[in-house]
């Protein structure tokens, strides 16, 4: 456990010096202004061609596109900061000294997955948090909702990371951002086309590649549109966050057990 601790502290100090730390602010400057942006829809009243617009009506539109977004930018990150986390201490040879002390496989690239987790969690919680606290002030939405929201990017933090991570011994650099763009895009689709279809005829199943990833693929953006459908008096999801949420577990239970499964049969030259 000592062990895995100064790994870990070695991890993250490692994430914030790199380059790629200056990203992910910027990418946090950006999200919390578009926050402060967006949140000012609708403050003193909108009318379309004469007739008011209930606020809570306009509300429960704005308040899940916006946190929608703030979420994938989260995700995102979670698959940048994880694509050569892993790998490029493995192709500059660091990795094979810290090897070569009485340090398990596991638990060098447990840490390594820590720290890329605790910067994408902390850069995450922050534009969230931000995001969350402006939409109940200025969109008068409730709290859990948001508090939701935030638990279902987290756990879908923990799988994009760990999926990327797992790529990036296998695959180049360009080919795991590849990776998580179309990946992260391509479920988007996915769980969007689902919970429509759920929405609107909810005894028909979404068939083909679509239906595939919607029913049995990690739904990332399922749990996060269950979670802030509640701001939205025309949308009833239903149970279908609970469900979603015990499938995000799932995957990543199992994508951080096929990352330590895949390093520890990775071959690592001296």
């Amino acid at each position: 456990m000592r062990a895995f601790a100064v790994l870990a502290w070695e991890s993250l100090r490692d994430a914030l010096r790199r380059r790629l730390a200056i990203s992910v602010a910027l990418v946090l400057v950006l999200g919390v202004a578009a926050a402060q942006s967006c949140t000012q829809i609708g403050v003193g009243g909108v009318s379309i061609q004469g007739a008011p617009v209930e606020p809570r009506l306009l509300a429960g539109y704005v308040a899940p596109l916006l946190f929608g977004f703030q979420a994938l930018a989260v995700l995102a990150m979670a698959g940048l900061v994880a694509s050569d986390h892993l790998a490029r201490p493995l192709a500059e040879g660091s990795a094979v000294l810290w090897l070569a002390r009485p340090v398990s496989r596991a638990a060098f690239a447990g840490a390594r997955l820590a720290g890329a987790l605790v910067v994408t969690l902390g850069a995450g919680a922050l534009l969230l948090g931000a995001t969350s606290a402006l939409l109940v002030v200025r969109q008068g939405v409730a709290i859990a909702p948001a508090l939701a929201g935030c638990a279902a990017t987290a756990l879908g933090a923990v799988v994009v990371a760990s999926l990327t991570m797992t790529a990036s011994l296998v695959m180049g650099r360009t080919a795991v951002l590849l990776f998580v763009g179309l990946g992260l895009t391509f479920a988007a689709y996915a769980n969007g086309v689902g919970l429509v279809s759920d929405l609107v005829h909810p005894d028909v199943e979404v068939g083909g590649l679509v239906g595939a990833m919607n029913r049995f693929g990690p739904p990332l953006f399922t749990a996060i549109a269950a979670a802030v459908s509640a701001w939205n008096p025309h949308v009833d999801a239903g149970d279908s966050w609970p469900h979603a949420m015990v499938r995000l577990a799932a995957w990543s239970v199992a994508g951080v057990a096929l990352l330590l499964l895949r390093f520890r049969r990775r071959e690592i030259e001296s």
